[in-house]
């Protein structure tokens, strides 16, 4: 059996961008310091995609 450390999050849809900030400052406050950059980087790049795929909608819509 492996053992693994688990943070169960809930996060409120009336203010999501204020609630996923600070999901992933919990994230990043309880892991390693070496793993934050690729934490981020990998979120930079979700981030990324998901606004370049609203962009092609926007421009699709119009």
């Amino acid at each position: 059996m492996k053992a693994r450390a688990l943070l169960e999050l809930t996060v409120d849809l009336a203010n999501p961008a204020a609630e996923l900030t600070d999901a992933i400052s919990a994230v990043l406050g309880s892991i390693a310091p070496a793993q934050r950059k690729s934490v981020l980087r990998s979120l930079d790049e979700a981030v990324g995609v998901a606004l370049a795929s609203l962009a092609d909608e926007t421009e699709a819509a119009a």
